[in-house]
């Protein structure tokens, strides 16, 4: 009965048992392993957020860049005059801009898969965009239903490309048959 008077007493007071009104060396140090270990939670949740969002961006940029590609070039095969060279990394064509039957400087189109990237260049030697980038070169090609350029009605175009994720590198693959129109 005595010790039961004892706690009831130490209680009544606002004190722990052992008389002190502050927090002990222990109880701050176990606190400050509690917060540390939350912080670190946070901290590695928050890097695992940011890194899936960048995987993701690539993977989207990756599929935007192919889309767009085959996306454009469909449209000026279609609206091409002829072919004047179709290999398997290049493609050159004629499209006559201002509809007046004469090839001009600068109506000769040419997509060529140069290593990584995929680019657009015209005779006129001044226009030139790279369209794609991270493509695997060994995998990107055009193919063709003819060997003769001025045969073709149709030009396959196979891109491969990679995106970068936190596993290493995705393939993403487009490809898209076109149909010369005007040829």
């Amino acid at each position: 009965m005595r010790l039961r008077h004892v706690v009831r007493r130490a209680l009544r007071r606002g004190r722990g048992l052992s008389g002190e009104a502050g927090m002990s060396l222990v109880e701050l140090g176990v606190s400050m392993v509690i917060t540390s270990l939350l912080a670190l939670l946070m901290v590695t949740w928050f890097s695992a957020g940011v890194g899936s969002e960048n995987s993701h961006r690539s993977y989207d940029n990756a599929l935007t860049d192919l889309r767009e590609v085959t996306d454009r070039l469909g449209k000026e095969v279609r609206s091409a005059s002829s072919l004047t060279a179709a290999g398997p990394t290049s493609l050159s064509f004629w499209l006559d801009s201002d509809r007046d039957g004469v090839a001009e400087v600068g109506e000769t189109i040419t997509w060529a898969i140069d290593g990584t990237t995929m680019t657009r260049s015209t005779d006129d030697g001044v226009t030139s965009a790279v369209l794609a980038t991270n493509l695997t070169p060994a995998a990107s090609s055009f193919t063709y239903d003819a060997a003769d350029p001025a045969a073709v009605t149709r030009v396959t175009l196979s891109l491969w490309a990679t995106a970068e994720t936190r596993a290493g590198g995705d393939q993403l693959e487009h490809t898209i048959d076109i149909y010369l129109r005007n040829a």
